[in-house]
């Protein structure tokens, strides 16, 4: 990066440019991809010119536009729309290393992701959400490989997760039984009570409330 770009930058980090100067930065460096990065990032910056410059960023960049909320809306709407047409084309390589920095907003659209390993990259990225975990325990395709990321994760300690997968009857015993500690009493006595609830699953549930009532 040269001197006048790194320059250029900094202008560009400060919010009190007008759009005259943006447009006129835009003009003096539009075959510099850095002082491309950022113009789209700047919320003066004409939306019209920024969705033109989005088709070539490379993805990395377009997860940074997504998680910058001081970019236009819109403008981060069109990354996500790009990003995601893109993502289908990617190595599985590629695939984790973006998902391992992407915003909780952009996890949420993939619910429907069944590769194990990208499955647990998201479950472990530090922006996902219970909402994430939910869409993928409430989804209708298969969820034998959901329940393999999240038996390698500490999100079944989460109160909502839990209830999430106490009411999915196609939830592993396995996972039932790490659930247990984190239902609730109601959430308890619902599961004890199911007829599908597999005696094992009983059991712990009877010795977990012995135990915690001494």
């Amino acid at each position: 990066m040269t001197l006048q770009t790194l320059t250029i930058i900094k202008k560009l980090q400060q919010a009190r440019l007008s759009q005259e100067e943006l447009e006129e930065i835009y003009r003096l460096y539009k075959d510099d991809y850095r002082v491309l990065l950022h113009l789209v990032q700047h919320p003066k910056f004409p939306q019209s010119i920024s969705l033109g410059i989005i088709s070539k960023l490379f993805s990395p960049d377009l997860v940074r536009i997504i998680k910058n909320v001081k970019t236009n809306p819109f403008v981060r709407k069109k990354a996500e729309l790009e990003f995601m047409q893109r993502y289908k084309r990617l190595a599985l390589g590629e695939k984790i290393s973006l998902l391992k920095i992407a915003s909780n907003s952009l996890l949420l659209g993939f619910s429907d992701e069944n590769q194990p390993q990208l499955i647990e990259t998201i479950f472990n990225n530090p922006q996902c959400s219970e909402e994430v975990l939910l869409r993928f325990i409430n989804r209708h395709s298969e969820r034998c490989n959901v329940y393999i990321a999240l038996d390698k994760s500490s999100w079944h300690m989460n109160p909502a997760v839990a209830m999430a997968v106490a009411h999915d009857p196609e939830a592993p015993i396995k996972i039932i039984l790490k659930i247990i500690p984190y239902l609730g009493l109601a959430g308890l006595q619902k599961l004890f009570r199911e007829d599908t609830t597999h005696q094992v699953v009983r059991d712990r549930i009877r010795k977990f409330l012995l135990e915690r009532n001494g």
